[in-house]
Order: structure tokens, then sequence, then C-alpha cells
């Protein structure tokens, strides 16, 4: 299944962010510490934005495929790498979180998935498999 860039996903990003810097905004810190924590949320969007919902990264998710519980992924420079799908993976209709520990790795990834990312049967596909694999 190809992935493409996710406008959801983008004003998923977008409002999260936005609340988190409100909330950084309302508390009663010291100004430098409120500067340092705004900065840190606007660095987090950035990075999460340019990697998961635009696929600008090298690293980023272009492609799954399943194969009896094991996911293989490739990315966008065309590397790739396989793993075991576990049972803290979500499933809605709305958007699917896949949860991956990677061969060689000790701790889980995650990606989110919308609708939007995938073609049009291609979430139905992929929201089944994830549903029947847990």
């Amino acid at each position: 299944m190809a992935i493409k860039p996710s406008p959801r996903l983008a004003m998923f990003l977008l409002l999260s962010h936005g609340i988190a810097s409100t909330v950084v905004y309302a508390t009663v810190m010291p100004l430098p510490a409120k500067l340092v924590m705004l900065i840190l949320v606007l660095l987090s969007l950035l990075y999460y934005l340019a990697r998961d919902a635009l696929l600008l990264f090298p690293g980023s998710w272009r492609e799954i495929s399943f194969d009896q519980g094991s996911v293989l992924v490739v990315t966008r420079d065309g590397s790739g790498f396989s793993g075991q799908i576990i049972s803290s993976t979500a499933v809605s209709p709305y958007l699917a979180v896949l949860r991956v520990i990677l061969q060689g790795r000790r701790f889980p990834v995650s990606r989110i998935i919308f609708p939007d990312a995938l073609e049009t049967g291609a979430f139905r596909e992929l929201s089944v498999y994830l549903k029947f694999a847990q």
C-alpha cells in the first residue's frame, strides 16, 4: 500500500500543537521558560509535519505491506525494514495507529494513518487486516 501526504494529519498536528502552545502560554512560568517551551512545540510541529504528514524526510514511510502479522516498510529513500505488529495497534473508521516493533530494536514505533493517506479501498483493507492481525 502506497502512503501519500495527508492533509488530515497535517490539520491534526496543527490543532494539537496549537492547543499545546495555548496551554504553555496560559501557564504561570517566567517568560524565558515560556519562550523555550513554545520554541520546542514549534520544532516538534515542524518535525512531525515534515516526517509524517508531508513525507519530506528520507526516513518517511512511503509504502507498507503485510504478511502474517509482520509488516514491511519502505521509506522515501528506498530503504526498507520489517517488524512485528503489536497488540496496541488501534483501528477506527477515522484513523489507524500502527504500532510496530522493528527487528533489532527494543521499543515500538508508531505511525498514525488517516484514510486520505491511502488509496480509496486501501484504508478499508488496512483496517480489516489490522483488526484480524491482533
